[in-house]
C-alpha cells in the first residue's frame, strides 16, 4: 500500500501468496474443470434422514459417500490431467523439486510457443503429428545423451575427474582431492536447461552448461560467470520411475499431484476473491473432509498442503535473496499507481501516473538486476521447494533466477493493488458521509434518523439474503422495516463506525483469507452439519478469524475516540455465521455494493451533460444535490437500519443490512437514474 514502510511490507508478504506460473494455470484449468462436473457436497451434505444420509443397513453410510466422492474427483483431475497432455512425472513434480525438463517439456518451451501452444490451452487441445514427431526425436536424443553422461560419470567415479559438458563441447579437469577420500557416488548435481542436443527440437542458451559433480571432490569446470549456481536433484519417488504418465498410477501414489493442484485452487482463490464462487465452497468442503483422521486414514494418502507464500518462499532461497525484503526499493517496486483520488475521487493527472509507472520499473529492474541470478533456475519455471512451501534449502536450491523473483514482486504488487482497490470505495463512502451530513445539525428531508418497530429477532430466523422478502414467508415480523431508533447524530456515529472497521477489515482481507483457509481446513476443530435457519450449513469453529477480527475490532474502537454505538458481538462457528467460508464470503462483498455507489454520485455531474437526463433529475428530485442527498441519506439510514442479527447492531448485523438495502434498490424512486448511469447490478459474474 502506499503507506507501507519496508518493515510493514516484509510482514505484509507473510500473507501474500505466490503468483501462479503458466504450468501451474495450466492444472488450475484442470482443477476448476473437475470441481465444475462435481456433485460432491450434493451428494455428501444431506440431512440424516434423508437419500441415506446415515448408516444403513448395507454398510453405506456419509464416510463411503465422503471416500467415493474424493476418490471420483482425483480419478477425473487425473484424467483431465491426462487429456491436456500434462500427465508427465516431472511436470507433477514440478514445484516440489528441481528436476531437468523432460524432452517433452523442453520441446514445448522450445517450439511449442512458435506454434500457438501454451499450458493453459493444451487442456482443450492435443498436439499435431508433426508435433509428437520432434517430441521422439526429441526422446531418442535424450537417451543418447544421458548414456553418455552415466560413463562419464562412472569415470569420476573411480579416478576423481569432474566432467563439464558445455554447448562448445565437453572438457574435462583433473581433481586434486586423494583418490584414497570416500566418494558418493550417488550424490551428484546437474544444472541444465535442456535436455537434449538437436537445435531443432530446442532452443539453446549460449551459456548453458551441464555440470556433473562428484560429492567430496573439489572440482573446476569451464562454466560461465554469468551461469546460475547449480541446482542439486533431489531424488524422485520410485513410483515415478520409468513411467511416462501418472495414469498408470493409483491415487495414493499420485498424491503429489493431488496436493500440487489442490493448493493452486486455493492460492488461486486468496490471490482472485471474484473467481471460482462456485466451486471454491466445494473445494475446501472436499478438502476439510480429508482432513477428518477417520477419512484420512481410510483414504491411505492426504490432499492438504501449506498455501506458497512469497516471504518464506524468498527467505528459502538463501541470505542474499533473502535481503530483497529489506530492500526500501521494494515499497517503490510494488507501490499501487493510482488513477483516481480516494477521497475527491477526481481522475489524476496523466503525466503523473506515467512518471510513478516508470519510477516504479526501473526500481524493479534495479532489484531484478542485484538479487537475481543472471539467467533461470534451468527449466524457466517456479520451483516452490522440497516441502512445497518455499523450503528449498532442503533441495540445495541456491538463489534464485529472474522469472523467479519478478513473479515475486508481481505477487506483491497484485496483493496491494487489491487491497487498495478495495480500500477506496469504503474510504470514499466515508469521505461522502461527512463531507455531506453534519453530525450535530441535518436538513430534514435527509436526516438519518430512525424510528424502528422495535421488533427484534428470534431464533427461528431465516438468515441474511432473506431480509428482503419481509415477511413473505408467514414471520410475525417485518425484517424489511428498520428495528434501530437512532437519532440522527446516533445513527451518523453509528454510520461511521461500521465503515471505518470495514476499512480495517479491507486492509487485512489476505491475513483474514490465510487464517480463514486454516481453520476450515484444521485438524484440531470438527464441524457439525446443521440447520441454521439457512439451510444445512456446515458449522464449525474460526479460533484464528476471530482472533484477527476481534484485534480489529479493538482498534477500531480506541481510533473512534468516542463510545461505541451498538453490539460489538462478532459472529464466528453459530447459525449467523456457520465457518470460515461464511465470513470471508460476506466481506467480500463489501466493495462490491459500496462502489456503485461511490461511483454513481461521482457520475451525476458526467449524466445531467445531457440535456434530456439533466431535465428529467430536475424534475424528479429538484436539482443533481439532491438526487446525490436522496440515494446518501437512504443508504446511510437503510443501508444500517438493523435488519440483521440481535438488533442488527452486532458486527454480522450491520453488513446484513446493507445486503438487505441492495436487494430493495428496485423499488426505490432513484433507480432508474441508477439505470441511466450504467449500473448493472451489485454483482458480477460467478465464473
Amino acid at each position: 500500500m502506499s503507506s507501507h514502510t519496508i518493515e510493514s511490507l516484509k510482514e505484509f508478504t507473510s500473507f501474500i501468496p505466490l503468483r501462479l506460473s503458466p504450468s501451474e494455470r495450466a492444472l488450475l484449468t484442470v482443477l476448476e474443470s473437475t470441481l465444475h462436473v462435481s456433485e460432491y457436497t450434493d451428494n455428501v451434505d444431506v440431512a440424516t434422514n434423508r437419500y441415506g444420509g446415515g448408516t444403513t443397513r448395507g454398510g453405506l453410510g456419509k464416510a463411503k459417500k465422503i471416500l467415493d466422492g474424493i476418490l471420483e474427483c482425483c480419478h477425473v483431475a487425473t484424467g483431465l490431467g491426462v487429456s491436456g497432455m500434462i500427465d508427465h512425472p516431472s511436470t507433477v513434480l514440478r514445484g516440489i523439486t528441481n528436476a531437468p525438463p523432460t524432452p517433452k517439456e523442453s520441446f514445448l518451451k522450445g517450439i511449442g510457443k512458435d506454434r500457438g501452444f501454451d499450458g493453459e490451452n493444451s487442456i482443450r487441445r492435443g498436439l499435431s503429428k508433426k508435433s509428437r514427431k520432434a517430441a521422439k526425436q526429441a526422446e531418442k536424443a535424450r537417451k543418447k545423451e544421458e548414456k553418455k553422461l552415466k560413463k562419464r560419470q562412472q569415470q569420476a567415479a573411480t579416478s576423481g575427474i569432474s566432467v563439464s559438458v558445455s554447448a562448445s563441447g565437453p572438457t574435462t579437469s583433473t581433481s586434486t582431492a586423494s583418490m584414497d577420500e570416500d566418494v558418493d557416488v550417488n550424490s551428484v548435481s546437474i544444472a541444465s536447461t535442456t535436455s537434449t542436443s538437436d537445435p531443432a527440437v530446442v532452443e539453446h542458451d549460449s551459456n548453458s552448461t551441464v555440470t556433473v559433480t562428484v560429492t567430496g571432490t573439489p572440482t573446476t569446470t569451464n562454466t560461465p560467470t554469468n551461469t546460475p549456481a547449480p541446482i542439486l536433484q533431489t531424488k524422485l519417488p520410485k513410483h515415478y520411475e520409468n513411467i511416462s504418465s501418472i495414469a498408470a498410477l493409483t491415487p495414493s501414489q499420485n498424491e503429489i499431484f493431488f496436493q500440487n493442484i489442490f493448493e493452486i485452487g486455493r492460492r488461486n482463490k486468496v490471490l482472485n476473491p471474484s473467481k471460482m464462487r462456485d466451486t471454491y465452497g466445494k473445494l475446501m468442503h472436499l478438502l476439510q473432509d480429508a482432513q477428518s483422521p477417520t477419512i484420512a486414514k481410510s483414504l491411505g494418502f492426504k490432499l492438504f498442503k501449506e498455501l506458497v507464500m512469497v516471504r518464506p518462499f524468498l527467505e528459502s532461497r538463501g541470505e542474499r535473496v533473502k535481503n530483497v525484503l529489506d530492500d526500501e526499493r521494494l515499497v517503490s517496486a510494488t507501490m499501487f499507481v493510482k488513477t483516481k483520488d480516494l477521497l475527491t475521487g477526481e481522475v489524476v493527472e496523466r503525466y503523473l501516473v506515467d512518471r510513478q509507472v516508470s519510477e516504479k520499473r526501473q526500481k524493479v529492474q534495479e532489484l531484478l538486476d542485484e538479487y537475481s541470478n543472471n539467467g533461470t533456475n534451468g527449466n524457466g519455471n517456479i520451483s516452490n521447494g522440497a516441502n512445497g512451501n518455499g523450503n528449498a534449502a532442503a533441495a540445495g536450491t541456491i538463489g534464485i533466477s529472474r522469472e523467479e523473483l519478478q513473479l515475486c514482486i508481481d505477487s506483491i504488487s497484485d496483493a496491494i493493488a487489491v487491497v487498495e482497490s478495495n480500500v477506496a470505495p469504503v474510504q470514499r463512502m466515508i469521505h461522502l458521509l461527512e463531507e455531506n451530513f453534519d453530525q450535530s445539525s441535518y436538513e430534514k428531508a435527509f436526516t438519518l434518523e430512525l424510528r424502528g418497530s422495535g421488533k427484534s429477532f428470534t431464533p427461528s430466523r431465516y438468515g441474511y439474503g432473506f431480509g428482503a422478502f419481509g415477511g413473505g414467508f408467514g414471520s410475525s415480523r417485518d425484517s424489511a422495516g428498520p428495528t434501530l431508533s437512532h437519532s440522527h447524530s446516533t445513527q451518523y456515529t453509528f454510520v461511521w463506525q461500521s465503515l471505518t472497521l470495514w476499512r480495517e477489515v479491507q486492509r487485512n482481507m489476505h491475513r483474514l483469507w490465510v487464517c480463514a483457509d486454516s481453520d476450515l481446513l484444521s485438524i484440531s476443530t470438527s464441524y457439525q452439519l446443521l440447520n441454521t435457519g439457512q439451510g444445512l450449513n456446515r458449522v464449525q469453529q474460526c479460533p484464528k478469524v476471530g482472533k484477527v477480527m476481534r484485534f480489529l475490532l479493538h482498534k477500531t474502537q480506541k481510533a473512534a475516540g468516542q463510545p461505541w454505538v451498538g453490539l460489538s458481538v462478532v459472529h464466528l462457528g453459530d447459525r449467523d455465521v456457520p465457518n470460515a467460508l461464511v465470513f470471508i464470503d460476506k466481506y467480500t462483498q463489501i466493495p462490491r455494493f459500496l462502489k456503485p455507489i461511490a461511483d454513481f454520485c461521482d457520475r451525476i455531474p458526467e449524466m445531467c451533460e445531457n440535456e434530456k437526463i439533466a431535465t428529467y433529475i430536475d424534475d424528479q428530485f429538484g436539482s443533481q444535490q439532491n438526487l446525490k442527498m436522496a440515494v446518501l441519506s437512504d443508504y446511510f439510514k437503510h443501508g444500517f437500519d438493523g435488519s440483521g442479527d440481535d438488533g442488527g447492531s452486532c458486527i454480522d448485523g450491520r453488513l446484513t443490512s446493507s445486503w438487505n438495502w441492495t436487494s430493495r434498490i428496485v423499488k426505490k424512486n432513484y433507480y432508474h437514474s441508477f439505470m441511466l448511469s450504467g449500473f448493472q447490478g451489485f454483482d458480477g459474474d460467478f465464473k
